[in-house]
């Protein structure tokens, strides 16, 4: 019986030993560190880019350094050799007509001759459209120069049109912010022109300002200012600021 308590007795202290010593290995030993959870999200050098790889170079219309014609990326649109363009000037600019094919020596050879014509011919000045598809451009010749005409150019149709007289003052001036109607100068008379807007599609006329039925009778001259909407201009009739919608 004496044994036995013994016994327990030394049971009793092994236990106590090993619960200190492992419980004085957790307290001595240093707590590991908590590793951070991330989501691997890519650095601001690694972002895929959503821009189309093979953005398109821009192909806007351009007037060549001679003026003779209009390209794009290398390509020509328009030349001023243009069989439109150059049978206009033989048959309704006048310069072609009567007394005017011989008042002067080399009149005849500009109304019948395509290279003579090219060489004394040039655009003024080209506009295009907001969709680049159209190009609104005025043309003057050193034959009666400095007169002009004014015409459109619909790349889609390929389709050239003249839209005024021969004459001082005439002026293609711009498309309205979404190209559905262009504004021109012309109809003038001693320096004095009218406004036209007209639709960039069937060319229909939209709206003619400072336009009586006869262009000698017109008093002031009008100046386009500027696009208020695509269906509303500012303009000045002579020193008076106007508003027309359409």
């Amino acid at each position: 019986m004496h044994n036995q308590k013994g016994v327990a007795n030394i049971v009793l202290i092994v236990i106590i030993v090993v619960i200190v010593a492992v419980g004085g290995y957790f307290v001595s030993s240093p707590k590991k560190e908590s590793t951070p959870i991330t989501t691997n999200t890519p650095s601001s050098s690694t972002v895929e880019n959503t821009q189309p790889t093979n953005a398109s170079v821009s192909d806007t219309p351009s007037l060549s350094a001679d003026k003779k014609s209009v390209s794009v990326d290398g390509k020509v649109l328009l030349s001023v050799n243009n069989d439109t363009i150059s049978n206009w000037f033989k048959t309704e600019s006048q310069l072609c007509d009567g007394y005017n094919l011989t008042s002067t020596p080399d009149r005849k050879m500009f109304c019948e001759n395509k290279t003579s014509f090219e060489n004394q011919t040039k655009f003024a000045s080209i506009v295009v459209s907001p969709d680049k598809m159209k190009i609104g451009f005025t043309i003057e010749s050193d034959t009666l120069s400095p007169d002009k005409v004014v015409g459109i150019f619909s790349r889609s149709t390929n389709k050239v049109t003249l839209l005024t007289n021969y004459y001082l003052g005439n002026q293609f001036i711009s498309f309205s912010p979404n190209g559905v109607n262009f504004v021109y100068q012309g109809g003038c008379f001693e320096g004095m022109c009218g406004l036209f807007i007209n639709n960039s599609e069937t060319l229909a006329s939209k709206a003619s300002l400072n336009n009586p039925e006869f262009a000698d009778s017109r008093s002031q001259n009008s100046t386009f200012v500027r696009w208020i909407s695509d269906n509303q201009v500012e303009y000045k009739l002579g020193t008076k600021l106007k508003r027309e919608s359409f």
